[in-house]
């Protein structure tokens, strides 16, 4: 025991100084955890996407979630917020599993308070947009000025550059690879022909650009023959709209020729003359002689109509429509081709007790369908009759022009 007094007495000083020493160190070791700034500045990834000239850059989602997390630990701190199951929970970006609720008073005011320090942190990323390979993109954290310390995160601010790299090159696009996407096709028949341009199976850098906004337009349509040849024009807005695109640029010429094919031709039909005969038939039912009326029937000729989609009672002049339908724009299916066939007839009516009387007039079906080589009928199908009878032939066939009939 005496040894023990003997060396606390001799050495008093020293242990004294040494356990002051320790409670410098440990203050000073507090005092600058509590004050240390947190560098994110090594976790920021950035991603590049999109096409050369038009290019964007965002923060990886993952490195955000880090940066912000990290951030949100040490506001936490400053509040003097000591849960540290939830501080963990934070860092390891389970926050979706922390309910405020769950948390006593006090450590829900350190929450809130954290909370406004963080509204006063700016962490993105500038001219993020419209990049190229070679160029530099910025990312900035920064803490808003003027603000009491209370609020004022402890991080180190930083500007870190990001060079773009890897940028996929635009593709070039031709008017051949445009008429190519979009697969033109003809209906009707042959002599009554439409060109329809098809966007359904069109490739995704074609259906980024609402094809169905552009209208080619198509000299003639709806009275085309095979092997006449289409000189078309692309819409200059299409054009302005494929070079905007970024992905995308137009070059060469805006003329595509297109040769017209596989057009049916209507009297080659598989069922032409039993359709025909149909028309026959309601002549006879339309012309029956009656005691005192009789009918003399003289068939004239076959004319059809081939429907180009025009609703029936528009509005349009039929000059109008031919001007629609000229315009053509990429659709992702085509309608059925729809046909009308009439048969022209002289009929000669002569009664009991009156004078022979000639006029003129037709009979027929309208809304067939073009299936494959033949002509079907559907619940569309009805029978059609002139509904005013002509005096002349002349009378007639002007009447048959007019309403875009053409003979078989």
């Amino acid at each position: 025991m005496g040894k023990i007094k003997e060396f606390l007495n001799r050495f008093k000083w020293i242990l004294i100084g040494a356990l002051i020493l320790v409670i410098i160190i440990a203050v000073i070791a507090t005092l600058i955890v509590k004050n240390h700034k947190v560098n994110v500045e090594d976790d920021v990834k950035v991603e590049f996407s999109g096409y050369n000239k038009s290019g964007s850059a965002e923060i990886t989602d993952d490195s955000y979630e880090k940066v912000m997390n990290k951030l949100y630990v040490r506001a936490l701190k400053q509040s003097n917020f000591k849960n540290k199951e939830v501080i963990k929970m934070i860092e390891d970006n389970n926050t979706e599993e922390i309910e405020e609720e769950n948390l006593n008073y006090e450590e829900q005011q350190q929450v809130r308070q954290a909370s406004k320090i963080m509204e006063n942190v700016d962490f993105d990323i500038h001219n993020d947009t419209d990049l190229k390979n070679g160029d530099k993109v910025k990312v900035k954290l920064e803490i808003k000025k003027g603000i009491s310390k209370d609020y004022k995160l402890k991080a180190k601010e930083f500007t870190k550059e990001f060079k773009v790299k890897g940028l996929e090159e635009p593709k070039n696009l031709t008017a051949k690879d445009l008429f190519k996407g979009l697969k033109p096709k003809f209906t009707g028949v042959n002599g009554a022909g439409s060109f329809n341009l098809v966007s359904k199976d069109a490739p995704k850098t074609l259906k980024d650009l609402s094809l169905s906004n552009y209208e080619f337009t198509v000299p003639d349509n709806g009275n085309l023959k095979n092997g006449e040849e289409l000189n078309l024009k692309i819409p200059q807005d299409l054009v302005d709209d494929i070079n905007n695109s970024g992905s995308n640029t137009f070059s060469g010429s805006k003329s595509y020729k297109v040769k017209v094919k596989d057009l049916k031709d209507i009297n080659n039909l598989d069922n032409i003359t039993e359709v025909l005969e149909k028309n026959n038939k309601l002549i006879n039912k339309a012309y029956e002689s009656s005691k005192y009326t009789k009918y003399n029937t003289e068939n004239i000729g076959n004319y059809y109509k081939v429907q180009n989609g025009n609703p029936e009672g528009s509005l349009y002049s039929d000059e109008d429509e031919d001007k629609q339908s000229e315009k053509v724009t990429p659709v992702s299916d085509i309608e059925p081709t729809n046909l009308t066939l009439i048969t022209t007839t002289k009929i000669t009516e002569t009664g009991e007790f009156t004078d022979s009387e000639v006029k003129y007039s037709y009979e027929g079906y309208e809304n067939y369908k073009l299936d494959d080589n033949r002509l079907v009928k559907d619940d569309t199908t009805e029978e059609l009759s002139m509904t005013s009878s002509k005096e002349k032939l002349d009378e007639l066939t002007k009447k048959l022009d007019s309403d875009n009939y053409k003979k078989l």
